[in-house]
């Protein structure tokens, strides 16, 4: 049966964008966020806050899907958080129907090309999977790292039978801040454009994308807690090399 055809797919399809970064509602009324204009002209609008999470929608020229933008605290410094978004092998303990992530291949320390399988409802929808180009920017002096990632083509992905889906464009923005009773904190600031492909309609992703930057950050802060999180060397070394620690 045709996928838009399914009259459950609204509801499957919301997790199913939440899983789409590693490598994925109701609306409300917006306000024009005016700090940061887009594409031609475009700007940020507001359409939600919940639990210290605010979340922003933007027009993307050319384009029929929107950009989504959340930005939250979590309670735990930079080297941290960003560790648990570069640990590829444990993404599927926080990233919901996320069936695999890894490494196809490693330019540098900082940069790498990696593959995402996300799994979906047998019959109701097909598995998608990404590959996407992964680069880790640093700022030691502003104590800000940025993890930037965008869809690829790429010969060592594998081939699938699944729809492979497209990241026009993604990000992270990590800044290391501290309260007002000097514990360490980061604000996460991070930001979608992505088409699932297939045949659902591009309202469906639009309405159900919308929820991404909230569940992100919430899965995040729940991660970011557990006790055997660490600092991820790969990311340490990065941090080391730029003068992050200094």
């Amino acid at each position: 049966m045709h996928e838009r055809a399914r009259g459950s797919i609204g509801i499957r399809f919301s997790w199913l964008l939440g899983a789409i970064l590693i490598a994925l509602a109701v609306t409300f009324p917006g306000a024009v966020y005016a700090t940061e204009d887009g594409e031609g002209g475009a700007k940020w609008e507001q359409i939600d806050r919940d639990e210290g999470i605010t979340v922003w929608r933007k027009e993307v020229p050319g384009s029929p899907l929107i950009a989504f933008r959340g930005e939250g605290l979590i309670d735990a410094p930079v080297p941290l958080v960003g560790s648990v978004l570069v640990d590829t092998a444990r993404s599927t303990e926080w990233v919901d129907k996320l069936e695999e992530s890894r490494i196809l291949k490693k330019i540098s320390e900082s940069e790498y090309i990696t593959y995402t399988h996300i799994r979906t409802p047998p019959i109701i929808m097909v598995d998608r999977d990404f590959v996407t180009h992964t680069k880790i920017e640093v700022d030691p002096k502003s104590k800000k790292m940025w993890i930037r990632m965008h869809s690829v083509v790429d010969a060592s992905a594998p081939q699938t039978s699944y729809i492979r889906g497209e990241l026009m464009n993604s990000m992270f923005e990590l800044t290391q801040v501290t309260d007002d009773k000097g514990q360490i904190k980061t604000r996460v600031v991070t930001e979608i454009h992505c088409d699932p492909k297939g045949s659902v309609a591009d309202w469906i992703v639009n309405k159900f994308q919308k929820g991404w930057p909230t569940n992100t950050l919430k899965s995040l802060r729940t991660q970011v807690k557990k006790p055997d999180v660490a600092v991820h060397p790969r990311l340490k070394a990065v941090l080391q090399e730029k003068g992050f620690f200094d």
